[in-house]
């Protein structure tokens, strides 16, 4: 696992991301926390999964699917 800072991150983008992309393991550090580069997946499509979470969204708020505390949601990962 690479750990790098966000300057460093920055300086070196194209490295970073290629190894990510690589299957390397790429963890940025900043004063905003901690955060994992992983390369997006055609199987793992963005939209799809922004759809879904509307969709869930929209369950919570009509009261048809449970919501989460944001510690509930914490204690999953």
């Amino acid at each position: 696992m690479q750990v790098v800072s966000a300057r460093e991150f920055r300086a070196n983008q194209g490295k970073y991301l290629n190894a990510a992309k690589d299957g390397q393991s790429v963890m940025l550090t900043s004063r905003y926390g901690n955060f994992k580069i992983t390369p997006i997946t055609e199987e793992d499509s963005l939209t799809s999964r922004i759809c879904e979470g509307l969709r869930e969204v929209k369950l919570i708020q009509e009261g048809k699917m449970k919501g989460y505390s944001i510690e509930e949601l914490l204690n999953e990962l």
